[in-house]
């Protein structure tokens, strides 16, 4: 079931983007207003996987010139609830059932424009949102894989549209991102295989990027603890290199993400530093990887832009999970927790 839901991810793109154009007509006098400054702030909230989901949008609305927070719903609950006022919220949650989202919508100041991304239209939150962008992922019981990266093709959409990018150019790529992502897993399982057993020996994982994909290096460490019952944690490389690199040894497994264009030299470089140091290290890349001796690299194809990266570079942590959680003997299920926490 876990390898059927990831193999779902390329469609879960495609019909999302169908999807939000099926909305668009309805969205349009909300994105109007908000790039009028009728809003306070924007907000951006989620839980988990759907609060890692927001990351390249935030930065993507922040360079257009947007205030706008992102903030943990559990976070924005407790502390934060009175900066909703006169703001536009949006609340990203594939099941609209997160406890935390639910007490969010009974805590809103009446004065809040709630607009919902959800996979479940007849959701406590589609249902009590203003306005709902509906995903399609589909139904998935283990971790978040289709849905997430129909959760990343939505807000992508959503952000673009209201920093006034081309949307028909938005499609294009990711459309060109789902085409990406299914012929990598063509060959992904079998070229997988080897890293994941290699992983298996190690006690600790890390898993590294920067800019918009670190979303998918926080996701792909969540991932991993949820279905391999590994510890594993996210980081962008440059807080990794402020210290957490001291742990780095050969029992602590490296992912490194390239990431966008910008910076993917000095992931690169991060990358052939911590296979030096003798941890095991894998390199998630689309370019040629100089200089990383002691590698291993997983080539994905070359994203359209770094916005559009975190789909591409995360469905190989979902291989390598499944071959790490088969030789460590661990089930692929939810044990301990479940897949939509009701409990806080």
């Amino acid at each position: 079931m876990f390898l059927d839901e990831a193999y779902g991810q390329p469609k879960a793109i495609r019909d999302t983007v169908a999807s939000y154009f099926e909305v668009r007509d309805g969205l349009k006098p909300v994105l109007e207003d908000a790039k009028k400054g009728k809003f306070r702030r924007i907000v951006m909230t989620g839980m988990g996987n759907s609060y890692y989901a927001l990351l390249p949008s935030w930065i993507r609305l922040n360079k257009a010139g947007f205030n706008v927070q992102m903030v943990e719903t559990s976070e924005l609950l407790h502390y934060m609830v009175d900066i909703l006022e006169e703001s536009l919220l949006v609340i990203v949650s594939r099941s609209g059932e997160t406890v935390e989202v639910v007490r969010l919508l009974d805590a809103a100041p009446s004065r809040v424009f709630t607009l919902a991304i959800t996979d479940n239209p007849s959701s406590t939150l589609a249902s009590r949102s203003k306005l709902t962008i509906p995903t399609k992922a589909g139904e998935e019981h283990l971790a978040a894989s289709k849905s997430h990266l129909a959760l990343l093709t939505a807000l992508h959409l959503l952000s673009a549209d209201l920093a006034g990018v081309d949307l028909e150019s938005e499609k294009r790529k990711l459309l060109e991102a789902a085409d990406i992502v299914e012929n990598y897993q063509r060959r992904g399982l079998d070229e997988a295989k080897p890293m994941g057993e290699r992983l298996s020996e190690c006690s600790s994982l890390v898993i590294v990027s920067r800019g918009p994909t670190v979303s998918s290096a926080y996701t792909g460490a969540l991932i991993m603890k949820e279905m391999a019952k590994i510890h594993c944690e996210g980081y962008s490389a440059a807080q990794f290199r402020h210290g957490p690199m001291e742990i780095v040894n050969p029992k602590v497994g490296v992912i490194v993400m390239a990431g966008p264009a910008e910076t993917r030299g000095l992931n690169v470089k991060m990358a052939s530093e911590t296979a030096k140091l003798g941890a095991p290290t894998i390199l998630i890349d689309y370019g040629e990887a100089e200089g990383c001796e002691g590698c291993m690299v997983i080539k994905v194809g070359a994203p359209p832009d770094g916005y559009v990266d975190p789909l591409i570079e995360l469905p190989p942590i979902y291989m390598i999970t499944y071959h790490l959680a088969l030789k460590r003997g661990a089930p692929l299920k939810f044990v301990k927790t479940g897949k939509v926490t009701l409990v806080e």
